[in-house]
C-alpha cells in the first residue's frame, strides 16, 4: 500500500524554494534588473519581464491579510485532515504569499512571519506563525504532520 503525501508536483521555477527550505531558509526570487520581489516563483520578472532572478533570503515578516479553512480537499493527504488553516500574508519585501497557517496566529489584520518548511512529500511549502517568538511546529498537530519530525 502507498502512503498518502501531500502534492509534489512544482514547476521547475520552484526548485529554488525547496532547495532553500531544505537548508533552513526562506529564499524567493529577486529580479537582478530591477530588484522586485517574485511570487510565485517564475521564469521572468512581473515587473519588467527581465529573465535574470536570483533566489535571496528573506525575513518572512508581513501582515496577515486573510483566512480560511479548506473543508474539502482533491487531495488523499488533505481530504484526510480537513479543514485545514491557509492564509495570505502580505510580506515586507512585497509579494503576496498563500500559507499554510499556524494555529496561534491570531486573526487578521495582524503580524506573523513567514517561514519555509519541507513538507512530508519533500517539497517547500511556507508557513505563517505568530510574529513573536521562533517557529513552533510542534505545537500545531496538523502542521506537524505536514512536515513531520523535523
Amino acid at each position: 500500500m502507498t502512503r498518502d503525501l501531500p502534492p509534489s508536483l512544482r514547476s521547475s521555477a520552484a526548485s529554488g524554494l525547496t532547495a532553500a527550505a531544505a537548508a533552513g531558509r526562506f529564499e524567493l526570487q529577486v529580479c537582478v534588473s530591477c530588484e522586485a520581489v517574485q511570487y510565485p516563483p517564475r521564469e521572468a520578472c512581473y515587473a519588467c519581464l527581465a529573465t535574470q532572478l536570483q533566489w535571496r533570503a528573506q525575513d518572512g515578516g508581513g501582515e496577515l491579510l486573510a483566512t480560511t479553512q479548506v473543508h474539502v480537499s482533491q487531495n488523499a493527504w488533505f481530504k484526510e485532515r480537513t479543514p485545514w488553516r491557509v492564509a495570505l500574508v502580505r510580506l515586507d519585501c512585497g509579494p503576496t504569499v498563500i500559507t499554510h497557517l499556524h494555529s496561534g496566529c491570531p486573526p487578521p489584520p495582524a503580524r506573523v512571519r513567514v517561514h519555509a518548511f519541507l513538507d512530508v512529500s519533500g517539497q517547500g511549502v511556507l508557513i505563517a506563525f505568530p510574529a513573536e517568538g521562533p517557529p513552533d511546529i510542534a505545537s500545531d498537530s496538523k502542521l506537524l504532520e505536514l512536515v513531520g519530525d523535523r
